[in-house]
C-alpha cells in the first residue's frame, strides 16, 4: 500500500472550485475480476476491516483505524470525490466478483499542478499475492490518463514497503527519487520512494524480458539475507545465483578493497545471520538501473537494510554493482559483485 488520505489537504478555500475539474467515467469501471466505483457510506464495515489491521497500517502515515476514524475518512473522501478542488482525493472501492470490497485505490488531484495526480492504494491481506491489487491500480491509472486526461501521476511509498514498490514498477511506473529521512512519522524518521509515469508512457514501455530476468536474480540474492524473529537462515538461494567462479569485492570507507570467492562471502554471513546478535534483518533494492548487451548484464543499485542488533533497531544504505552473464541454458548468474556501505546514520 502507498500513502493514502488521512486529512483534508486543500490549498484553496472550500468554495473555490476549478472549472477544469476531471470528467469522470461511468462507474463502476470493470476489469477482468474487479469493479471500481467511488466509496460510499455503506462501505464502512468493509473498509474498516482492512484499515484497522496493523499490517495494513504498518507503512502508512496513520495508526490502525478505529471505526470512527474510518467513518471520518469516508466522509472526507465522499465530499471530495468529484475532484472539483485541486488537492481533493477520490476514493475508489475495489469489489471482487462476489461484491466484497477487498481494498481501495485513491487518486489525488495535485494542488500545485491540477493536470497531474497521485495514486495510492490499500488492500485487505486476504488478496495479497492474487494480482488483484495490480489489476485495480492499473484500472485506476487508466481512469487518470484516459478519463481525467492527466499528464503525470506519481506514487509514494515507504522504502521498506517492498510490495508496493514492486507493484508500481510492475505496472510501468518509473522510480524517480528517494527522500531519505524526509518524514517524521510514528516517532521515527521515514524514507520514501517516489515513482511516476507520464500519459505518453502509460502501457507502452513494459520492461524487456531480459531485464525482468535480471530483476529476479538480484531479488533472489538479496531476499536470501532475511531473518525474521530469530528464525534460521539459509543462503542456499543466494549461492544458486552465483557463477562458480564469481568474485565478490567489498569497498570500505577508506577505499580498501576486500576480495572474496563465493564461500568466503557466504559462509561467515550465514553464521552471522544465524547468531544471537542479529535477530531480524532485511535488505532490498530501492532503486536500480540495468544494461543488457549480448549475453551480459550490468546492474547498479541503491539498497536499504534494516534490522534488530543486540535488541536495538538499526538501518543503513549502500550501493551495489552486479555483473551477470547467461549460462549455456540461458539462465542469468552473478559473475561479480562489488558493494560499499554508507556510514550508518543511526542505530
Amino acid at each position: 500500500m502507498t500513502d493514502v488520505p488521512e486529512q483534508s489537504e486543500h490549498t484553496e478555500s472550500a468554495d473555490s472550485t476549478d472549472p477544469g475539474a476531471p470528467v469522470h467515467p461511468q462507474y463502476p469501471v470493470r476489469t477482468k475480476r474487479l469493479s471500481l466505483r467511488p466509496v460510499r457510506e455503506d462501505d464502512l464495515e468493509a473498509i474498516y476491516a482492512h484499515r484497522s489491521l496493523p499490517e495494513v497500517a504498518l507503512y502508512l502515515p496513520h495508526e490502525p483505524h478505529t471505526r470512527d476514524v474510518t467513518a471520518q475518512t469516508l466522509e472526507r473522501l465522499i465530499s471530495g470525490e468529484a475532484l472539483a478542488t485541486p488537492g481533493d482525493w477520490l476514493g475508489l472501492a475495489v469489489e471482487n466478483e462476489s461484491g466484497r470490497v477487498v481494498g481501495e485505490v485513491f487518486l489525488r488531484r495535485e494542488p500545485d499542478e491540477p493536470a497531474t495526480g497521485q495514486v495510492g492504494f490499500a488492500f485487505h491481506p486476504d488478496v495479497h499475492g492474487t494480482g488483484m491489487a495490480t489489476e485495480a491500480v492499473t484500472a485506476a491509472l487508466d481512469i487518470a490518463f484516459e478519463s481525467f486526461r492527466w499528464h503525470r501521476v506519481i506514487g509514494i511509498c515507504d522504502v521498506r514497503n517492498v510490495a508496493s514498490a514492486a507493484l508500481m514498477r510492475r505496472i510501468g511506473m518509473r522510480h524517480e527519487s528517494v527522500l531519505r529521512d524526509g518524514t517524521f512519522l510514528k516517532g521515527a524518521w521515514c524514507s520514501d520512494s517516489v515513482f511516476a509515469v507520464l500519459a505518453g508512457e502509460w502501457r507502452r514501455n513494459p520492461p524487456p524480458a531480459r531485464e525482468r530476468a535480471v530483476d529476479k536474480v538480484v531479488t533472489t540474492f538479496l531476499s536470501a539475507f532475511t531473518r525474521r524473529e530469530g528464525g534460521p537462515v539459509s543462503l542456499d538461494a543466494a549461492r544458486a545465483v552465483f557463477a562458480p567462479e564469481a568474485v565478490i569485492e567489498f569497498v570500505a570507507q577508506d577505499g580498501q578493497v576486500t576480495r572474496m570467492d563465493v564461500d568466503e562471502f557466504l559462509v561467515p554471513r550465514q553464521a552471522f545471520l544465524n547468531g544471537s546478535e542479529l535477530t531480524d534483518f532485511e535488505e532490498f533494492e530501492v532503486s536500480f538501473s540495468t544494461v543488457v548487451v549480448a549475453g551480459r548484464a550490468l546492474r547498479y543499485s541503491l539498497y536499504h537494510k534494516h534490522g534488530v542488533r543486540d535488541g536495538v533497531p538499526f538501518a543503513g544504505w549502500g550501493r551495489q554493482h552486479f555483473e551477470l552473464a547467461a549460462d549455456a541454458s540461458g539462465d542469468w548468474l552473478i559473475r561479480s559483485l562489488t558493494w560499499t556501505d554508507d556510514p550508518e546514520a543511526r542505530n
